[in-house]
């Protein structure tokens, strides 16, 4: 039915109440407005409202977000409840109003409404979007009505920047063909506004140059997004280029006006410059180099970098944020030259045509020419180094306040964003393409720094910076240098014996060497010298020493991982050290406030309990007796608590058969989380299954805790798939710990479930489910089970999924293998329940197979089929345990004179024979075991099958 205008206005009305003693009526009213939503008439009246000058701007301002709202569920073609096709018409008619609203925060929301409508709606239903945005743009333009114009400029920047995240499709290839003559005139208005705008910018209180300045920002997102989206080759194209050379005069007279003049539309305009020139250097990176102004612009952002280098130095650095902002572009847009120079990753081969080539060898050419010349590669490198990797007053008194926050940030991998991580990047970058050029000067570098001893400040930063350089060039580094002198002659006296007068800023050298032995120990550290480390490593650690604080001790921490959770690593140099290392690790994790820091000294632990071994037994009380209030911290930090799991997984691990002094803190835990509706379900279930799975490996027996936890595994069972085989490992340990129980309390419902899988399963998961029905069969006694297996009907879905042609071989080998073991134990099993089956009806539904070797007729029965098939399928069988295992079930059929004597039996007697015969003369001499002993190994981590 359709709405009513009246009721939509009161409805809005009281909306809108901002009286709190009307709370309640402001809420139904809300509530009444979502129930409307799909009415008929209810989003062209919004419109209305919208466009309505006589309605209080609150209520307008309400429309205005459910018509938002609306556009975005119900425009759609495919949507439920989608807007009515006369409706539509009636809101797009009054579009053009809405493209001028002068209210900005109705305009606002206004755009992002429209643009939603061309998404679904260009190119097929709005064909002349376009066309019709631009003559109505230049309209208001010409008549000078710069506020309207500004808003259409807004819309169509949202309808672009809608459109150009679109990446296959229709839409993609008519933005393409209409971005040329879009960029023809917003691109001359462009090139007039900042003329305009950039004269008189200084001038803030001047109303005209307010709105020329955010026309022109408007013109300049539009061009950006379509010169990186909307071409393939924009280099080729005259508009894109005479584009990009616009905006590299409007960068260099912009950062000219930004020295002396804060003003915020201004560094706005810089800061879109330089994600224009970022997206399309990522984007297109020889269009990129081929642009007429590329090298000026690269210089003219180096230019910048050198003349700004210092003041990152300075106590006060006013504008910081914007020009580390404005300099982090620029020093990922030399870092994309030098690879385009050195061809890492430009383009794939197998899509380049012969322009293509021809271009990428014409820009590698002019960058080698004009940017990557020996003097120019010096002068970035010596830049960087003197100044760039030198920590900042900023970062020292972050470091000083906030040290949890310093080591968080240095750790995380955000360098795209960062001005000291990405001018790192540049280095390395720079120290592995000119090895032969660059390399000198940093060991130069080094060899001078190390034979100083000066400690004031200034040299301290100096020699930190050196050794950042050191420490991230080890990829660069590695071939040819021998870490291990210099780091025993130069980095352990630092550490091991520091001027007894050293300031406390000398904390930086100490912990730039914890980030050295990160970086190197992997990469060329011989094993003699791991010792020396560990030493090291100890003395940082230790808080009695007044340079050792807490920015030092987590970056050793960080060391220490890296040395243990390392390929050549070898325990019996780190035992002596174990101790030591775990009571710091304790105290920190004790101390540290923030849940990343207790998360990564979490992580240390872990990997040191699961390389220790047996080592670690005499720290686990300790080590787990951390974990319960670490637990209660970690609220709603999901990753943290994954992080004890893992590490309450290899402490369990470690303990053995001790662990189970331990199940009154986490079996626990096991079974909230196992619970469907906890939260902790959907984010830790995996961590979980592991720790589980652990915990029965090392049981020795099931106790009440343990077989409490199988009525949620049974559950889980029955209700995913996802986990499935991490599930069967476990429940393949309880049936070991405990079958008897196991069978006699919930066998109907686990065999039922079970058998609900058969014939679905992938080749790992069939392994899993078969090997507990054969530890069930090889544990207990056949009349334990066998109506179990029967009244489940887990029995007759493994003889349908033996018939079935679409089953695999291998699986079918597996569920085979389930009729040997009940063959072996009783045949009369087999025989009974194949005449069962022996309906005429029953061998139509189970005989499907179309094998050319197995009969199928009507005729034959069940047992018959089934021995057809499973000679056939012997050849399939590698395993020498499930080979044996089919011929003493042969045997049995064979020699059991009641069974033998089955006419099934007597017709098959002969191959039968030969099959048995040829198998045992096969294994002959070999010790193939079938006993329950092969299991237990298998499933308690002892070993392998034989």
């Amino acid at each position: 039915m359709a709405v009513n205008a009246t009721e939509i206005l009161n409805i809005l009305r009281a909306a809108v109440l901002q009286d709190v003693s009307r709370v309640a009526e402001r809420e139904a009213a809300e509530s009444r407005l979502r129930s409307l939503e799909t009415e008929s008439g209810l989003y062209s009246m919004l419109q209305d409202i919208v466009l309505s000058n006589s309605f209080p701007m609150d209520i307008r301002w309400l429309s205005i977000i459910y018509f938002r709202l609306g556009m975005d569920k119900y425009w759609r073609k495919s949507a439920p409840n989608v807007i009515a096709r006369d409706e539509k018409d009636h809101i797009k008619n009054q579009l053009a109003q809405m493209f001028t609203l002068e209210d900005s925060q109705l305009a606002s929301q206004s755009a992002v409404a429209i643009a939603r409508i061309a998404r679904y709606d260009y190119p097929v239903e709005w064909p002349t979007m376009f066309s019709d945005i631009i003559n109505l743009a230049q309209e208001k333009y010409s008549n000078n009505e710069l506020v309207a114009t500004c808003r259409i400029l807004a819309v169509l920047n949202q309808i672009v920047k809608a459109l150009t995240a679109v990446r296959v499709g229709k839409i993609r290839s008519s933005i393409q063909e209409a971005a040329p003559e879009i960029i023809r005139v917003i691109g001359a208005w462009y090139y007039e506004l900042s003329q305009a705008w950039l004269e008189s910018c200084d001038n803030s209180n001047n109303r005209a140059i307010e709105i020329k300045g955010q026309m022109c920002h408007l013109a300049l997102k539009i061009c950006r997004r379509l010169v990186v989206e909307g071409y393939g080759h924009p280099n080729r194209t005259v508009e894109a280029r005479e584009l990009f050379r616009v905006s590299t005069l409007n960068l260099s007279v912009c950062l000219q006006k930004a020295q002396s003049n804060p003003l915020q539309q201004l560094q706005k305009h810089i800061k879109t410059l330089g994600k224009f020139f970022h997206d399309l250097s990522e984007s297109s990176p020889i269009a990129f180099a081929l642009m007429p102004t590329c090298v000026e612009l690269c210089k003219l952002y180096l230019a910048v970098l050198e003349s700004h280098a210092p003041s990152f130095h300075q106590p006060v650095f006013e504008l910081r944020d914007f020009w580390e902002s404005f300099l982090v572009r620029g020093l990922l847009l030399i870092r994309r030259c030098i690879k385009i120079v050195s061809g890492d990753g430009v383009t794939l081969k197998r899509t380049r045509t012969t322009e293509d080539r021809e271009e990428s060898k014409v820009a590698v050419k002019l960058l080698q020419n004009a940017l990557c010349t020996d003097e120019l590669l010096v002068h970035i490198h010596d830049l960087i180094l003197r100044f760039y990797l030198r920590l900042t007053p900023g970062e020292l008194e972050k470091w000083n306040a906030e040290p949890e926050d310093f080591v968080r940030d240095e750790s995380q991998n955000s360098w795209e964003y960062q001005l000291h991580p990405c001018s790192e990047k540049l280095y390395i970058d720079l120290l592995i393409n000119y090895q032969d050029l660059l390399r000198p000067r940093l060991l130069q570098s080094l060899e001078s720094i190390s034979a100083q001893f000066e400690l004031s400040d200034d040299a301290l930063l100096t020699k930190e910076a050196i050794y950042c350089a050191f420490g991230i060039s080890s990829s660069a580094l590695y071939d040819n240098f021998e870490f291990d002198e210099i780091f025993l002659k130069v980095l352990v006296p630092l550490v091991m014996d520091p001027p007894p007068d050293a300031p406390n800023i000398y904390r930086i050298v100490l912990r730039r060497i914890s980030l050295i032995i990160s970086n190197w120990i992997s990469v060329n550290c011989n094993q003699s010298t791991r010792p020396a480390i560990y030493e090291c490593l100890v003395r940082l650690l230790d808080p009695s020493f007044r340079q050792h604080d807490l920015v030092v001790r987590l970056t050793a921490t960080e060391a220490l991982r890296c040395s243990v959770d390392e390929w050549n690593f070898k325990l019996d140099d780190f035992v002596p050290y174990l101790e030591y290392f775990l009571s710091r690790l304790m105290e920190l994790i004790q101390s540290v406030d923030m849940i990343e820091t207790k998360l990564a000294l979490l992580q240390v632990i872990s990997v040191i309990a699961e390389v220790s071994d047996q080592h670690i037994v005499p720290f686990i009380d300790r080590l787990i007796s951390l974990l319960p209030a670490l637990w209660d911290e970690a609220g709603n930090e999901h990753i943290l608590k994954g992080a004890i799991l893992h590490t309450l997984r290899n402490l369990i691990r470690a303990a053995g058969s001790d662990s189970a002094k331990f199940y009154g803190f986490y079996l626990p835990l096991i079974g909230s989380i196992m619970d469907p509706k906890s939260e902790l379900h959907v984010y830790l279930l995996e961590d979980t299954l592991d720790l589980w799975h652990c915990t029965i490996v090392n049981a020795t027996d099931a106790s009440p805790e343990l077989l409490a936890l199988v009525p949620p595994l049974i559950a889980s069972l029955d209700s995913s798939t996802e986990n499935l085989q991490a599930e069967l490992t476990i429940l393949e340990g309880y049936m070991i710990l405990s079958p008897s129980s196991i069978v006699s309390q919930y066998g109907h419902l686990l065999f039922r479930i079970l058998s609900s899988y058969i014939g679905r399963l992938k080749n790992d998961a069939c392994y899993e489910v078969t090997l507990v029905l054969e530890i069930v069969i090889q544990s207990l006694p056949l009349e334990s089970y066998i109506q179990c297996y029967a009244e489940s009907g887990l029995l007759a879905r493994l003889l349908q999924a033996i018939f079935d042609t679409q089953e695999s071989f291998i699986n079918t080998t597996r569920y085979l293998t389930v009729f040997a073991r009940l063959t072996v134990i009783n045949p009369n099993v087999l025989v009974e329940f194949c005449n069962h089956y022996s309906s005429p009806m029953t061998i139509t539904a189970l005989a499907t197979t179309e094998a050319a070797s197995v009969n199928t007729s009507i005729q034959t029965s069940i047992l018959g089929q089934l021995l057809d098939i499973w000679m056939v399928r012997v050849d399939n069988m590698g395993h020498p345990r499930m080979r044996m295992l089919t011929a003493m079930a042969f045997a049995n059929l064979l020699t059991d004179p009641a069974i033998s004597a089955l006419t099934e039996i007597g017709e098959r007697k002969l191959k039968l024979t030969k099959i048995k015969t040829d198998i045992e003369a096969e294994l002959e001499g070999e010790s193939v075991k079938i006993d329950i002993d092969m299991s237990i190994s298998r499933v308690m981590g002892l070993g392998s099958f034989s």
